[in-house]
């Protein structure tokens, strides 16, 4: 068989080809590639990925978890937005804790990284009260604020998953069983895609959340949220998931009362995971809420 050195032709085509393979476009024009890399802010190294153009979307997911968590909203939002995810501290590929930290301070150190001054901001549970601190400390760079599932004052206990740190100081895997079973907190079984997900993040970051995130201290106000979201001025959206803890959805209630114009939906069949639960519906509502006010 002929070598590809006597093939001159077969050297162009693949090099035409090359560039077609991480292009595509149902319209025609190139499908937006993502940029990810480390931003070194804080004595911490975060995570980024970036895609798309438009106005800047920041998406920060919750507690146990990493940014693969908005795997069904990423490519979609790029399609309207710059969408920024990344791993928070002590997630995914981000440095692990080491001392005393703030994640609005990483969140503000990330976007001067980038160079970015205005952001709609979209946070779920853990992600959320980072996003409505950060628009309490910072509400000269945000234009948005969606919090999913975020219980600012704190979870229910029935979040909780008694036997997790004992099951993981013989197997990862064990913790991970005992997580995947509160019927809050995961997809529920229907789910499968989501589910899958979820384990694997689950077993990806357990260690780290059961035995360092929670031995050190993070820096918030000291105020609980509840008491000072009255301040918020920006458009404001919550999405609950209707199977969230009776607690929570108490919970979003309220915030939506104390939030100045705050909009809220519930998104019937899922839990606290509404993202990865329902992520048409949950896409829909994101969209339309920001598509709103970029005609105002």
């Amino acid at each position: 068989m002929a070598q590809s050195g006597n093939r001159p032709w077969l050297k162009i085509w693949l090099l035409l080809l090359i560039p077609l393979l991480f292009e595509t476009s149902s319209n025609g024009s190139p499908q937006n590639a993502v940029t990810a890399g480390i931003a070194e802010v804080n004595e911490t190294k975060l995570y980024y990925e970036v895609m798309g153009e438009g106005h800047p979307l920041v998406l920060l997911h919750g507690g146990g978890v990493d940014n693969r968590m908005w795997d069904d909203q990423f490519k979609l939002f790029a399609q309207h937005h710059q969408v920024i995810r990344y791993d928070l501290r002590g997630s995914g590929k981000s440095g692990i804790p080491q001392k005393r930290w703030s994640h609005v301070e990483d969140l503000h150190s990330l976007l001067r990284f980038l160079h970015v001054d205005k952001v709609y901001v979209l946070g779920l549970s853990r992600g959320g009260w980072i996003s409505a601190d950060f628009t309490l400390a910072y509400p000269e760079m945000v234009d948005a604020l969606i919090l999913a599932s975020s219980n600012l004052d704190g979870p229910p206990a029935a979040y909780a998953s008694p036997g997790a740190r004992a099951a993981a100081r013989e197997d990862i895997s064990l913790a991970v069983d005992v997580f995947m079973e509160n019927p809050y907190l995961i997809p529920h079984k229907e789910y499968r895609a989501a589910r899958q997900r979820m384990r694997e993040m689950l077993a990806d970051n357990v260690m780290v959340s059961l035995f360092i995130y929670r031995n050190i201290h993070l820096q918030r106000p000291e105020r609980p949220a509840t008491q000072r979201i009255s301040a918020i001025r920006v458009p404001t959206l919550i999405i609950a998931g209707g199977q969230d803890h009776p607690e929570a959805l108490a919970n979003y209630n309220k915030e939506a009362a104390l939030i100045p114009g705050a909009k809220k939906v519930v998104i019937p069949g899922a839990a606290h995971y509404v993202p990865m639960e329902k992520p048409a519906e949950f896409n829909r509502i994101v969209l339309d809420f920001l598509s709103k006010l970029s005609e105002k």
